[in-house]
C-alpha cells in the first residue's frame, strides 16, 4: 500500500470563545522518534478521545496512541454550538416510510444523547449542562407551517413539545424577532469546550496523547500501519482516523461526505443594564426553521452566540481579515434580535469545520485496508461522535454491541458528484438556501 499523503493540515484559528473562556491548559508533547502500540488514532476530537478511552478500558494492558495536528479537543469538538440533540427538524413526512426512517434517526441521536449524559454524571463533569431543551424558530409567518409540520411528526412519535407564540415567546427569548417557535423537550445545551477538555483528563494511563503533531503520511507496512508526523513515527497494528471533516484530507478517497466552513461569532457577558433590556430571560438555544438561518444561543453567563454563515472553503480555515468580515454578518443578525445592544458587544469569533453527506448518513466503516474511519455527523457531533468512538473502540476490540447493530443498519452515506462539481454543487444550493433563509439571519 502506497503511503498517504495528509492535506490540507488542519491550522485552527486561536479564536474561539468557547476555549478563550476556559483557563489556559499546558499541552502535551510533541510525537517524537519511533513509537509502538497497540492502537494509533489520528484526530483528538470527541470521537478519537471516546475511541482511546475506551478501548484503553477495554484493553487495560494494550498502550493507546492518540495524535492530534494540533490542540487536543479545540477543533471542531470545542467550535460547534453547543447542542446535544435527540429530535432533529425534519418537513414531516407522515408516510410509514418516513415515520420509520425518522424513528430510527432519533433512536441514534438519543443513543448519542445517553452516552454523553452517562459520561457526565458518571464523572462529575462540570460542562455547563442544560437540558431544558431547544427550540426551533422562525421569523417568517410563511414559514411556520414547516414547524406545524413538525408538531405533527413529533405528535405521531409521542415526544414531548410545544409550540409558542405571542407575548410568551417574546418574554422567554428577550426578543420580539420570531414570530413563532417549537420547543422539544431532551435537548441539552452545554460548553463544548469544557466538555472536550474532560474527555482528555479522562484518558487511562496506558493512552499517550501526543498534541501539535499533524501527520504528514501513513501507510499499511505488512500487518502494521505506519502513521509519520513531522518528528516521529507510530507503529500500530490498528489504526483509527477520527479527523470528520478532514478524511479527505487523510488521503481517505471518500466521495460520500463533504466539509464545510462554519462561522460564528459571541458576545462578552452582558452587563446587567444590558441584560435587563432584553427580559433577563433565562438561558436557551435556538435552532431555525429554515436551512441556512441562524443558530442563537443565550447563556448562563449571559453571552449571546450567533452562527448564521456555512461555506465551501478550500483551505477550511479562514484568515483574520475573513473572520473580521462574517463578524459583521453575525452583528447584523444580532442587531436584528436585539437592537439596543451595542456594535462592540461581540469578543470573539471563529470558525470551525463540519462534515454532512447528502442523506444525512454517517461513516461508520472499516475499509479494505482494515483502516477504521468514523465521522460526517452532520450537525450531531457532540453525541454522535463520543458514542461512534466508543463504538469504534469495541469494533477494534473485537466486540459486537447492540449499539454497533444499530449504527450499522443505518443509510450510508450516497454517493456524491465529483470534483469540482460537487463543490459548485453545495455552493449553489448554500446560496439558494440562504437567500430563502435571508430574513432568517
Amino acid at each position: 500500500m502506497s503511503s498517504k499523503v495528509f492535506s490540507p493540515l488542519p491550522i485552527n484559528d486561536q479564536t474561539c470563545g468557547w476555549t478563550q473562556a476556559l483557563p489556559s491548559r499546558q499541552p502535551n508533547a510533541t510525537l517524537q522518534g519511533e513509537q509502538a502500540a497497540d492502537f494509533v488514532i489520528v484526530g483528538a476530537g470527541y470521537t478519537g478521545l471516546s475511541a482511546a478511552r475506551k478501548f484503553a478500558q477495554l484493553n487495560p494492558n494494550a498502550k493507546v496512541i492518540i495524535i492530534d495536528a494540533q490542540r487536543a479537543g479545540e477543533g471542531a469538538s470545542a467550535r460547534n454550538s453547543g447542542y446535544l440533540v435527540d429530535s432533529t427538524l425534519n418537513d414531516g413526512h407522515m408516510s410509514d416510510t418516513g415515520l420509520q426512517q425518522y424513528r430510527e434517526k432519533y433512536a441514534l441521536n438519543k443513543a448519542g444523547v445517553d452516552c454523553v449524559s452517562q459520561l457526565v454524571n458518571d464523572h462529575k463533569i462540570d460542562c455547563d449542562w442544560d437540558a431544558t431543551g431547544k427550540f426551533h424558530a422562525t421569523a417568517v409567518p410563511a414559514h411556520e407551517s414547516k414547524l406545524q409540520r413538525f408538531s405533527e411528526l413529533l405528535k405521531e412519535l409521542e415526544l414531548t413539545h410545544r409550540v409558542i407564540s405571542g407575548t410568551e415567546l417574546n418574554h422567554r427569548l428577550g426578543t420580539s424577532y420570531y414570530t413563532q417557535a417549537l420547543w422539544t423537550a431532551g435537548g441539552v445545551m452545554l460548553q463544548p469546550a469544557k466538555l472536550a477538555r474532560a474527555y482528555i483528563e479522562l484518558l487511562p494511563d496506558n493512552v499517550a496523547l501526543y498534541e501539535n503533531s499533524p501527520v504528514l503520511t501513513w501507510r499499511k507496512q505488512g500487518m502494521d500501519f505506519l502513521v509519520s508526523t513531522p518528528m516521529g513515527q507510530v507503529k500500530a497494528p490498528q489504526l483509527l482516523m477520527a479527523v470528520n471533516g478532514f478524511m479527505a484530507s487523510a488521503g481517505l478517497k471518500r466521495k460520500r461526505a463533504f466539509p464545510l466552513t462554519l462561522t460564528a461569532s459571541m458576545t462578552r457577558s452582558l452587563n446587567d443594564a444590558e441584560y435587563a433590556s432584553i427580559g433577563s430571560p433565562k438561558a436557551w438555544g435556538l435552532l431555525s426553521a429554515q436551512a441556512m438561518g441562524a443558530t442563537v444561543r443565550l447563556t448562563e453567563d449571559r453571552r449571546i452566540m450567533v452562527r448564521n454563515t456555512a461555506e465551501v472553503w478550500p483551505s477550511m480555515n479562514m484568515s483574520t481579515r475573513h473572520l473580521e468580515q462574517r463578524k459583521r454578518i453575525h452583528l447584523r443578525g444580532l442587531k436584528r434580535r436585539f437592537p439596543q445592544l451595542s456594535d462592540d458587544v461581540f469578543d470573539s469569533c471563529w470558525s470551525g469545520v463540519t462534515c454532512i453527506s447528502g442523506n444525512n448518513g454517517q461513516v461508520f466503516d472499516q475499509l479494505e485496508s482494515k483502516v477504521l474511519i468514523a465521522g460526517c455527523y452532520n450537525g450531531g457531533g457532540i453525541g454522535l461522535a463520543t458514542l461512534f468512538g466508543e463504538q469504534m473502540a469495541y469494533l477494534a476490540s473485537g466486540q459486537m454491541t447492540d449499539a454497533i447493530a444499530m449504527i450499522q443498519a443505518r443509510p450510508k452515506p450516497n454517493t456524491l458528484p465529483p470534483q469540482p462539481l460537487l463543490s459548485l454543487g453545495v455552493r449553489l444550493r448554500l446560496i439558494r438556501d440562504g437567500i430563502i433563509a435571508r430574513k432568517e439571519n
